[in-house]
């Protein structure tokens, strides 16, 4: 694709490095009480790299499934469960503990990356899902805020899907 956007996502070490191609579908800072506890988990680890933003936000860009490739240290990458039975795995550098993306349910056409471990990140877009703010954290006013999931997060989803099915 002469004149696409490639970007990579590298772990703080630099081992594991993933790359992005094209822009991504939208990128957000999602409050769910799933990315808090998640992102949380995550921090936890020996040496890891902050993750949640000062208002328990986690930034991600979310790129299609066939855009996003991991280049090297594909052997580090290991998958973080909140619960045995979930579908939905957090792979974690294991070389330096940082978050590097999320893998759904292999029935979604996007993967979560973690926004901070992207190198010349593009802009974040939207708050979603603020409802899940832990009380007495105030919200950032820094970008358009939804207390759940706003209509222009589907739109921009299911036109990626569509690309995807048309191979754009």
């Amino acid at each position: 694709m002469a004149g696409t956007i490639t970007r990579l996502a590298r772990c703080a070490c630099g081992r594991v490095e993933v790359e992005l191609t094209g822009a991504p579908a939208i990128s957000v800072v999602c409050h769910c009480d799933d990315c808090q506890a998640g992102s949380q988990m995550l921090e936890a680890l020996p040496g890891a790299p902050r993750i949640l933003d000062a208002v328990h936000g986690t930034p991600y860009a979310l790129y299609r499934n066939d855009r996003v490739r991991c280049v090297n240290g594909a052997e580090l990458l290991e998958s973080h469960k909140l619960k045995p039975d979930s579908t939905t795995s957090r792979m974690v550098a294991s070389c330096c503990n940082s978050a590097m993306l999320v893998k759904l349910d292999p029935i979604l056409h996007w993967t979560p990356v973690y926004r901070d471990r992207i190198v010349d990140a593009p802009p974040l877009e939207l708050r979603i899902q603020t409802r899940f703010l832990p009380e007495g954290v105030p919200l950032l006013r820094d970008l358009p805020s939804y207390q759940s999931v706003p209509l222009r997060f589907f739109t921009r989803l299911v036109g990626a899907r569509i690309a995807m099915a048309l191979r754009l």
